[in-house]
């Protein structure tokens, strides 16, 4: 039931014959081209199982990369060849493919996401109810989805029924949503001054600026494998048995702290 196709920069697209089950216009998946066949393996059943037709983004890998290519969206620190340039290099990426191929929204995914089981009813909850935040069409949104920086919406501000709140800080880039402004306000960004943070911290810049309008889900439905130990992290290469148990630990602490909050 699952196909992959080679197409043009090394893209990969899965689709099943059946109609997707989510809604939106496309997911990327950011992927490493060798060495992570398990991650291959755990997004195409994850996905698969779930209905959501994907595209991998495998450009970018640091094989790939030079200082001269780098240059045009780094400088600094994140001007050099390391596994974050590359992690973020893949999140350009994907941004570039939406604004060549007027891709309205996406929904990108790193390659250890985990998703929760009812991930799809409640990110098509959280899409209706942008369409709502967003009438005229125009505001650049981003969603985070993730549970990875432990930042949840406290008890006292949740509604019920309600999914979406406004964000103070980023939680990652792990799994979040993004619509065509929103990627065109980042690479404007990128190529106009060259980022030397890494992703995730350029988005909190870019919130913190109010370029960007950036939404917390509430409750998180993806979590970061490599934090609770399905897989070894592709940036930090340090190996710890604790690490994932003592991140379980303070996700269950944080919960029940925004809970009473």
């Amino acid at each position: 039931l699952v196909h992959h196709l080679p197409m043009k920069n090394h893209f990969l697209y899965m689709k099943k014959k059946t109609n997707p089950s989510i809604e939106i216009e496309k997911v990327y998946v950011l992927h490493v081209r060798k060495g992570y066949e398990d991650r291959d393996l755990h997004i195409r059943k994850m996905l698969g199982n779930m209905n959501i037709p994907f595209q991998y983004i495998l450009d970018g890998d640091m094989t790939d990369l030079s200082i001269d290519s780098l240059s045009a969206y780094f400088r600094n620190d994140m001007l050099s060849i390391t596994p974050a340039t590359s992690c973020s290099m893949k999140h350009i990426l994907a941004y570039q493919h939406m604004i060549d191929n007027h891709i309205q929204q996406a929904l990108i995914l790193e390659d250890d996401i985990l998703l929760a089981r009812d991930f799809i009813r409640k990110f098509n909850q959280s899409m209706h109810e942008k369409e709502v935040i967003n009438k005229g069409g125009q505001m650049p949104i981003t969603i985070s989805y993730e549970d990875t920086r432990l930042r949840f919406i406290p008890r006292s501000q949740r509604i019920k029924g309600k999914c979406l709140y406004p964000g103070k800080c980023d939680r990652m880039t792990g799994a979040y949503y993004l619509n065509l402004e929103a990627a065109c306000v980042i690479m404007d960004f990128a190529k106009k001054y060259q980022m030397d943070l890494p992703i995730d911290l350029t988005h909190n810049q870019l919130l913190r600026e109010k370029r960007l309008n950036y939404y917390w889900m509430q409750p998180t439905i993806a979590t970061q494998g490599s934090h609770v130990g399905k897989f070894c992290s592709a940036i930090n290469f340090q190996k710890s048995f604790i690490t994932p148990t003592l991140w379980k630990i303070q996700r269950l602490y944080k919960k029940i702290l925004y809970f009473i909050r």
